[in-house]
């Protein structure tokens, strides 16, 4: 019963200890767009115009933790050949760990190809300023567009 208990426990640690790899999908933030449009025409530091449009990629930096544990087994495999007793073990685990990181560098560098395409504005903020922000939806923004820079997104003004 405890070594039943033991592996129940050890099971459970390792399924909380991976599923903390995961990245999390991206939310969605809604605006009141009527209170921002109103505080923009009074007091407005991070409005501007639109200068400058560009297709820009970006590397998306989440992975799906299995290439950790692929690279985690691998390395444990090839760790558990080295040694005898004490020595074997310690070289299993440290093939896991050393397999586990390398496993997800990996796998990191080889999602994306170049990265996802975002769109880079380029803003003239009304304080004579410069503001380049980076976004993932276009929202048919266009140079000369007037706009307020909210939570590193642009928010088009009427």
């Amino acid at each position: 019963m405890n070594h039943r208990l033991t592996t129940i426990l050890g099971a459970s640690v390792l399924g909380i200890a991976l599923a903390g790899c995961v990245a999390t999908p991206p939310r969605a933030r809604y605006y009141d767009d009527d209170y921002y449009q109103r505080r923009a025409a009074y007091d407005c530091p991070r409005c501007g115009v639109i200068r400058e449009v560009a297709q820009v990629y970006v590397r998306d930096n989440a992975t799906s933790g299995g290439g950790a544990v692929l690279g985690a087994i691998i390395g444990g495999v090839l760790g558990s050949t080295i040694g005898k007793g004490d020595g074997r073990t310690a070289a299993t685990v440290a093939g896991a760990v050393v397999g586990g990181v390398a496993g997800n560098a990996i796998e990191r560098d080889s999602n994306g190809y170049g990265g996802r395409p975002a769109w880079e504005f380029t803003v003239r903020l009304d304080d004579g300023r410069w503001a380049r922000v980076t976004q993932w939806q276009h929202d048919n923004l266009r140079p000369g567009d007037r706009v307020m820079i909210r939570d590193n997104r642009l928010l088009l003004l009427r």
